[in-house]
């Protein structure tokens, strides 16, 4: 798992890099774990995690997503199309492809606070949950359908649970 982190200069009050390659290297373990086998190999790809400010956040997600508005995790994959081939095997997309990053994962540092407090959940749990949320969407997962967002939060809440965080989404219901 090669994961590369990067911290905004203006995030003073994140974990320091240590911290968050530690407690996002869990998060890979505890994925490869709940993971359909299929998708494990793809877990070993680089991945480059940055935590960023309001206004980083904002202008990538204006420019993506067009949504003019900061958001908690975005996610950028190593190829536009690969969320279409990522429940192919393994070996099938080694022989089509050459060796790509599984992506980027940009992270709004202050979103992920204010969300932890407004929720009651320890910041790091919040973070390596988003890291969760972003990691599946470059594998490919979604939850704009009730079934696809079903099957994406059973793997968070099965992988979380590997690291002793609660299901997130009964703190959400709780706290609605």
């Amino acid at each position: 798992m090669r994961l590369q982190i990067q911290v905004a200069d203006d995030c003073d009050d994140a974990p320091s890099s240590d911290d968050l390659q530690e407690a996002l290297q869990a998060s890979l373990l505890a994925l490869a774990q709940v993971l359909p086998t299929n998708l494990v190999a793809v877990l070993s790809e680089a991945l480059c995690v940055r935590l960023c400010d309001e206004d980083e956040s904002k202008q990538l997600n204006r420019n993506y997503r067009g949504q003019e508005k900061s958001t908690n995790v975005l996610s950028f994959g190593g190829m536009a199309d690969k969320q279409t081939l990522a429940p192919l095997p393994r070996d099938a997309l080694k022989q089509d492809l050459p060796e790509l990053p599984l992506g980027d994962l940009a992270i709004c540092w202050p979103v992920v606070q204010a969300e932890a407090q407004e929720q009651g959940k320890p910041m790091e749990h919040h973070l390596q949950h988003l890291f969760m949320h972003g990691v599946l969407h470059l594998l490919g997962f979604d939850h704009e359908m009730s079934e696809q967002a079903e099957a994406m939060e059973r793997i968070e809440c099965e992988a979380l649970a590997l690291l002793s965080i609660p299901n997130p989404y009964m703190s959400v219901a709780a706290n609605a």
